[in-house]
């Protein structure tokens, strides 16, 4: 999937769940001019796109969200909760994400002793 098509989708998810560009950035500890440029398919970068899947990993269906057959003008099938999918699919992108939110975790605890 492209950076652009990739980004409306997070754009789409972010719209429905209410949430500011701003409000984003300060969950994430990104920056707003960040969160922007993802959802315009610009200057991703591989951090970024994990911090934010990492937030909506518990609101939406992060495997729906990567399926390249996804009808976007059917919201619905993107905000089945979590329970919902392990149900439905093995989940593997979840256990990934988890594993990289934890890793980054490690990489702030690590800074934070610098």
């Amino acid at each position: 999937m492209d950076a652009k098509r990739l980004g409306e989708r997070l754009r789409m998810i972010r719209k429905h769940l209410g949430i500011k560009q701003r409000q984003l950035a300060e969950a994430t500890n990104l920056t707003q001019p960040a969160i922007s440029r993802l959802e315009n398919g610009e200057e991703v970068y591989a951090s970024a796109l994990l911090i934010v899947l990492a937030f909506y990993r518990d609101k939406v269906s992060l495997d729906l969200l990567f399926d390249p057959d996804l009808d976007t003008s059917d919201h619905s099938p993107l905000y089945c909760s979590r329970h919902e999918i392990h149900q439905k699919h093995d989940c593997q992108l979840t256990d990934i994400i988890r594993n990289l939110e934890n890793s980054l975790e490690q990489i702030k605890a690590l800074k934070a002793q610098v």
